[in-house]
């Protein structure tokens, strides 16, 4: 009898497995018909610009024969930039990715478009761990870019090579920035990019712009300026003054929550402010909470904190323009207050 049990669990166990086998043979040729599908019509000329670009989506990583043809196809100057762009962006990074990439980039006749997603797509893709003569030859080609005449090619040049701290593109902004024109990329993103450099290093070429009229000028230089002592009380008043612009005020918030001492007094001031927009009061929440998991604060603030958002749960419901709503928010938060924070787990379990 037991015999006859362990034969019948025997032949399940084989056919199980047989079946499995089967299954996967079965995806596994499903698969490959449909890379052979999504690569052919890729490199179908006769079909649309969307279907092809839907295809290479869908491709996979591409076959070893097929790589040459994303070369060859990027190459060609008839084709459509976009098919191009994807073309690459879909190859190994290798000498023929890079070299192909190197000549687009260094021919002023190629698509701006074209350029400036390549831009993006090399700088992400390189590391340092790539041999000197590679970057040398980056950082070459793309200073070239600096001066192109599409603004969407220097910035992304620009932003590739200032992640790099580069110090040609570096010192091009801030001598723009220092004479208030011919500043190559959007003002806003000029800020932002020696923000991105270290601002600590630029703030006497940063100061006058906390004072633009600009909106998207002045919230760059609000956050980038957090960490100055100097633009310290003004980027403070900007921060609380409700009149200022939003995105000023988010700047502000984001920025001083790292710098300033004092943040979680006006912080929670303007959490409490039913007054206040519930943009600005979530992006107070919001950057209160990443200060207390990275600076330390005084436990009777910690309390401050808690208490704040426990009035904001159980106060009138706002909604914030992306649609987040405040006090459900707040319900959420609280809980993880009272778990990360024994003082206020403590508060909360003696006032009981």
């Amino acid at each position: 009898m037991y015999t006859k049990q362990i034969s019948i669990i025997c032949s399940l166990i084989f056919s199980l497995i047989l079946s499995m086998t089967v299954y996967a043979q079965q995806d596994t040729a499903l698969l490959k018909l449909n890379k052979q599908t999504t690569t052919n019509t890729f490199f179908d000329k006769s079909k649309s610009t969307n279907d092809r670009l839907n295809a290479i989506k869908r491709m996979g990583y591409p076959e070893d024969e097929t790589f040459n043809k994303l070369i060859s196809l990027a190459k060609d100057k008839s084709e459509n930039k976009d098919i191009r762009l994807a073309a690459l962006k879909t190859h190994r990074y290798d000498d023929a990715y890079f070299n192909t990439v190197m000549d687009i980039l260094s021919d002023a006749a190629e698509p701006a478009s074209l350029k400036a997603g390549l831009i993006r797509d090399i700088g992400q893709r390189t590391t340092f761990r790539q041999p000197s003569e590679i970057r040398q030859k980056l950082q070459s080609t793309l200073r070239l870019n600096l001066d192109d005449a599409d603004e969407s090619v220097r910035l992304a040049a620009y932003r590739v090579l200032v992640s790099a701290h580069d110090i040609i593109a570096i010192d091009k902004i801030v001598e723009s920035l220092r004479k208030g024109t011919g500043v190559p990329i959007p003002l806003e993103d000029a800020i932002e990019l020696l923000d991105v450099d270290g601002s600590g290093k630029h703030l006497t070429t940063l100061r006058p712009y906390l004072d633009h009229p600009n909106p998207k000028v002045q919230a760059q230089a609000a956050r980038a300026l957090a960490n100055d002592p100097e633009s310290r009380k003004k980027i403070v008043s900007l921060a609380i003054n409700n009149k200022t612009d939003k995105n000023t005020r988010k700047n502000a918030l984001r920025g001083l929550s790292r710098e300033d001492g004092n943040f979680m007094q006006y912080a929670i001031n303007i959490i409490l402010n039913t007054q206040e927009s519930a943009d600005i009061r979530y992006q107070a929440m919001k950057d209160a909470m990443g200060r207390l998991n990275y600076h330390p604060e005084p436990d009777t603030v910690k309390i401050q904190f808690a208490q704040a958002i426990e009035k904001v749960a159980a106060g009138r419901p706002a909604r914030t323009s992306d649609g987040k709503e405040l006090t459900a928010e707040a319900k959420l938060l609280l809980p993880h207050l009272r778990k990360t924070f024994p003082v206020i787990s403590r508060f909360y379990r003696l006032r009981k």
